[in-house]
């Protein structure tokens, strides 16, 4: 016998996804064009669901259906849209940034947000993204992602010191003590 789960139970199921991948979102990637389109498309899907659900007709098993797929495919979409990955970005590898943190910062007396990430494996690396408000949303200022590394696992600097230190002053090679130096290498 098939397991059923009904409509309704489908659409409070992704309502609740979507609170916990809005809850868990990166608060600068939120704020992004996309991002807002991806949150309006699931919105609309989810009423167009309830209003379908509550006018049955002939097809309405594979409407429901193939609304129940659109659904989750937009759900995929804010997920996506909301963090930083090679999607929303077109750049970023999504391991690099994913669970990225923001900072904001001022630099030549503009406001700006710095997201960044760091990673260790044999080497600790530092990634970046620097955004600017433009009217309601946030663009991304950088073509490509900063990254920098130390062989050190445990600095003692915190993100925005390093990105400020040598990103900003266009620093290559930065030793902070006998046991840490930053090499850094523009992409842009």
């Amino acid at each position: 016998m098939m397991f059923k789960i009904s409509l309704k139970k489908r659409i409070y199921f992704c309502i609740g996804l979507f609170i916990v991948i809005l809850f868990f979102a990166n608060k600068v990637m939120l704020q992004t064009p996309a991002a807002w389109i991806a949150i309006a498309v699931f919105v609309i899907l989810c009423r167009l669901s309830t209003y379908l659900d509550n006018y049955p007709s002939k097809g309405s098993k594979i409407v429901s259906k193939l609304m129940c797929l659109m659904i989750l495919l937009s759900l995929w979409s804010v997920f996506i849209y909301t963090h930083e990955n090679r999607y929303s970005t077109h750049e970023v590898y999504a391991i690099q940034m994913f669970n990225s943190k923001s900072f904001k910062i001022k630099i030549h007396g503009r406001n700006y947000v710095l997201t960044t990430q760091n990673n260790s494996f044999t080497i600790r690396t530092y990634f970046f993204n620097l955004y600017r408000r433009e009217g309601l949303f946030y663009r991304r200022v950088n073509k490509k992602a900063y990254f920098i590394y130390t062989r050190n696992m445990h600095p003692g600097k915190s993100s925005v010191w390093i990105f400020k230190n040598i990103v900003l002053k266009d620093v290559h090679f930065l030793q902070v003590d006998p046991k840490t130096a930053f090499y850094y290498q523009p992409t842009n």
